[in-house]
């Protein structure tokens, strides 16, 4: 009779334990959520962070605002490092891609556990060039926002795409172990500051009134991509002057293709720059190739198109004073 009720409770002792094991796994695989919109990704993920001996239980779940996430966003800054670095300020995120990232973020930070913290996958898509990936993690403590970056507008290499796919690429990276990047640093601005030791870590003050209100642009920091990404009003206004009479449509379709060329060689070089940073390519590599688009990449391009476009290359430092004086003394030798 012992033994038939000490079977009995094993046998509930098992249930029970099976119900709850159930119970947990299918709760986390519940929080455990990702959130998609084409490429880019946001999703949650296990953190572990130390501090005064202990671990931090984040303050999550967080109701985010639009505006905040928006203005956080917005106010992100970064510049290159390296050889064939720019010198002005850029935005890490872009328009469309934080129009994207808006929804994925307050819907993940909504759901998240004091462990988890919201990782991100996004994309810098520009026309004509190479897309660039953004990589961080975030999590609020102490109603302070922190975002971590392990990558900054990184080139997509033929590797890093195969990585991606087996499941091995940025993914894998823990932000928090790293101290900064070679390549580039982030700039902290109002109600941001760095993590003590870190150079890729920014601490935002959400709470501020000035993260609360609707964004506006700073006007005066440049847009990854120069001319042919973001500032296109500027440059439709140099072909608008040309637009008129009866042929107008034929001189609009003959400017587009001179922007579609202009724009192609601009690609190549800004890919080959980011090579060079990244390591992949020497600047022995970069001058050769330099030299050759300068050579015979615009030959089928109007002369006066040309002396416009190596002016656009010098502003963008991708070709050196030296370079900019030789090929405008060839073009006015054939003007």
């Amino acid at each position: 009779m012992n033994t038939t009720h000490f079977k009995k409770a094993i046998l509930v002792f098992s249930s029970i334990v099976c119900i709850l094991f159930l119970s947990f796994y299918i709760t986390s695989e519940i929080l455990a959520e990702t959130y998609e919109d084409g490429k880019i990704t946001v999703r949650h993920r296990e953190l572990s962070i130390k501090k005064n001996r202990g671990n931090i239980r984040f303050s999550h779940p967080y109701e985010m605002t639009a505006d905040v996430v928006r203005n956080v966003l917005s106010q992100i800054y970064f510049k290159e490092k390296g050889l064939l670095k720019k010198d002005e300020s850029v935005h890490v995120f872009q328009d469309d891609e934080i129009g994207k990232l808006m929804p994925l973020i307050i819907q993940a930070f909504s759901v998240a556990t004091p462990t988890q913290g919201v990782e991100v996958v996004s994309y810098s898509e520009r026309p004509f060039f190479g897309d660039k990936q953004n990589y961080c993690i975030m999590f609020v403590n102490e109603n302070r926002l922190n975002i971590v970056f392990s990558r900054i507008h990184k080139f997509q290499t033929y590797s890093d795409l195969m990585a991606e796919k087996k499941g091995s690429g940025a993914a894998k990276e823990d932000p928090t172990k790293i101290k900064g990047s070679r390549f580039w640093t982030l700039l902290p601005s109002y109600g941001q500051a760095f993590e003590p030791g870190h150079k890729n870590w920014l601490v935002v003050n959400i709470s501020d009134e000035a993260y609360q209100k609707p964004e506006k642009r700073n006007s005066n920091i440049a847009w990854e991509g120069g001319d042919d990404s973001y500032n296109q009003p500027q440059r439709s206004g140099r072909f608008e002057r040309n637009v008129g009479g009866s042929s107008g449509y034929q001189q609009m379709t003959s400017q587009a293709n001179i922007a579609q060329r202009e724009s192609k060689i601009k690609s190549k070089l800004l890919i080959l720059r980011e090579l060079v940073n990244d390591g992949i390519l020497l600047r022995e590599d970069y001058d050769y190739k330099k030299t050759m688009l300068l050579k015979n990449g615009m030959n089928d391009m109007e002369i006066k198109d040309q002396f416009r476009e190596i002016k656009d290359l010098l502003e963008e430092g991708l070709i050196t004073e030296e370079d900019h004086n030789k090929k405008k003394k060839e073009l006015l030798d054939l003007f």
